[in-house]
């Protein structure tokens, strides 16, 4: 559990500070699919840290099937995004929205080993 609080607050941390310089400068419309890209980026990597922590707290030797289903995850959560904003369902501009998505993900996926190793005892 303490590793999940780690993660989930400094990647709040670094998704809200990426939201706010977008406020700089972006226009409204652009700026709003950004941040339903970023909160999605963080909601989904929270969510698949969280799902590797129980499969290797059970399974101590399962950590690639653990970062397989988180990769399974953001590929599912990719591909609801896209429909939402290309479908036009979302009233979202796709592009902005779709690489916020893309580069929060990666941007926490980075993060993701850091965390999870701290956890382990190893520095």
């Amino acid at each position: 559990m303490k590793r999940w609080l780690i993660y989930a607050a400094i990647s709040a941390f670094l998704v809200s500070s990426a939201a706010l310089i977008t406020s700089i400068w972006f226009e409204t419309q652009a700026r709003r699919g950004i941040w339903a890209g970023l909160g999605a980026a963080w909601l989904v990597q929270v969510t698949a840290f969280a799902m590797l922590i129980w499969i290797t707290g059970r399974w101590a030797s399962r950590v690639v099937a653990g970062w397989t289903v988180g990769t399974l995850l953001r590929l599912i959560a990719l591909g609801v995004m896209a429909w939402l904003s290309l479908g036009e369902i979302w009233s979202l501009p796709a592009e902005p929205t779709l690489l916020a998505l893309v580069t929060g993900i990666f941007v926490l996926l980075l993060l993701e080993p850091v965390v999870f190793k701290r956890g382990q005892g190893a520095a």
